[in-house]
């Protein structure tokens, strides 16, 4: 755990330390990460713990990180990627440009790129000759058409 520093129980994060900064993670996120990264995993690869701490807690960053190396042993050794964090309506449109349009009506467009690594997440990428983008959030109730 050489990359953890402290507790902001203020604002829901575990505060890491990342190169000459830092960095955080929020409760809820490493609560979402594990339950899914364990999801994927065979249940003889799931570390003890999953769900026994509450979030905020030293406890829960520890099962939280022994999860994810789990995740990430375990890819390494199938060759294999956890498509946990992928978002399920834009599996198979990668490299394909796509409207989003939220429940309140906001729209927006992009190439839908994929991130690499054991543990992908789609990513918004704005014009075809750009290089990298954000993860995508797709709103609860938005739908997504190919333009």
């Amino acid at each position: 755990m050489s990359d953890f520093h402290s507790i902001n129980a203020e604002q829901g994060l575990y505060v890491l330390r990342s190169g000459a900064g830092y960095t955080c993670v929020g409760f809820s996120v490493a609560e979402r990460w594990a339950r899914d990264v364990a999801a994927w995993l065979p249940s003889a690869a799931v570390p003890p713990g999953l769900g026994a701490f509450k979030p905020g807690t030293i406890q829960h960053y520890r099962v939280y990180r022994a999860t994810m190396k789990a995740g990430a042993n375990h890819a390494a050794a199938t060759r294999s990627r956890c498509p946990a964090q992928l978002a399920p309506q834009l599996i198979g449109l990668e490299g394909k440009r796509v409207e989003v349009t939220a429940p309140d009506g906001a729209r927006s467009r992009f190439y839908v790129g994929k991130s690499t690594g054991w543990l992908p997440v789609h990513l918004e990428i704005k014009r075809r000759d750009s290089h990298g983008g954000c993860a995508v959030h797709l709103p609860a109730g938005a739908t997504v058409r190919v333009i």
